[in-house]
């Protein structure tokens, strides 16, 4: 029997370590985010506006070492100083709501320190219909590193059924009462699900992804008033992100 020991133990680690990754997730928190724009117009400077139907995911692969984000957002959900602007952007010059209701940025893989460090954050948008690649650059937030590590603390775990199988056989193996074996298996999923609890007060404000970029309107159909209003608009992204349920 104790020669059959370290093989029963070994087989154990070797389950474990052959368990999957659990797919890490964030969230896009809606009523934290918002998309931004400016567009310079003749004899009135440049006015402003944004978009608070924001939602969409940031999915990480740590194996890889990456990260991609996918956001959308709801064109008629328009907020402007003038209602009229307002009413102007939503309609067929600009966004054009009714046929257009959503505006997606989906992007290239990135590196995970991206978001804290800063750098390039490159992608396809789809605005009107027509999809072109456009590049934002990431704003350098250094306290977003608290959030995927606290992901990573909320989802990083093995299924339950597949890690107490070999604990079970190893405990058996060595005498050891079945009781003693659960110990270690809830304290894991405990400590999960503490990470996740805490999630809703330690992922809030003030530390959100932020993104800036800007892109030619024209490219995008946006072809109304060409001598009054700029053709180059500017884009941002504010994105609180948030451990998925």
């Amino acid at each position: 029997m104790r020669a059959a020991l370290p093989a029963v133990l070994l087989a154990a680690v070797l389950a474990a370590h052959a368990l999957p990754l659990a797919a890490e997730t964030l969230t896009v928190d809606p009523a934290r985010s918002h998309a931004e724009f400016g567009v310079r117009v003749l004899w009135f400077g440049k006015i402003v506006g944004r978009l608070d139907d924001l939602q969409g995911t940031l999915d990480l692969d740590r194996r890889g070492g990456v990260a991609t984000v996918d956001v959308h957002v709801a064109t008629a959900a328009v907020r402007m100083d003038d209602r009229r602007y307002a009413d102007w952007a939503r309609g067929p010059d600009f966004f054009d709501a009714a046929r257009h209701p959503q505006i997606r940025f989906v992007s290239q893989p990135f590196p995970l320190d991206r978001p804290q460090q800063g750098g390039a954050l490159e992608g396809i948008l789809t605005l009107r219909g027509i999809s072109r690649p456009v590049r934002f650059e990431l704003l350098p937030q250094p306290c977003l590193a608290a959030t995927l590590d606290l992901a990573a603390a909320a989802t990083v775990r093995p299924p339950a059924d597949a890690s107490s199988a070999p604990a079970a056989a190893a405990t058996a193996a060595a005498g050891v009462p079945a009781g003693a074996a659960t110990a270690a298996p809830a304290q894991t999923t405990s400590l999960a699900a503490a990470a996740t609890a805490a999630a809703g007060s330690t992922l809030a404000p003030p530390c959100r992804a932020l993104a800036r970029g800007s892109i030619e309107r024209s490219r995008f159909g946006m072809t109304a008033h060409r001598f009054i209003v700029a053709d180059r608009v500017e884009l941002g992204l504010v994105l609180s992100l948030r451990p998925a349920s």
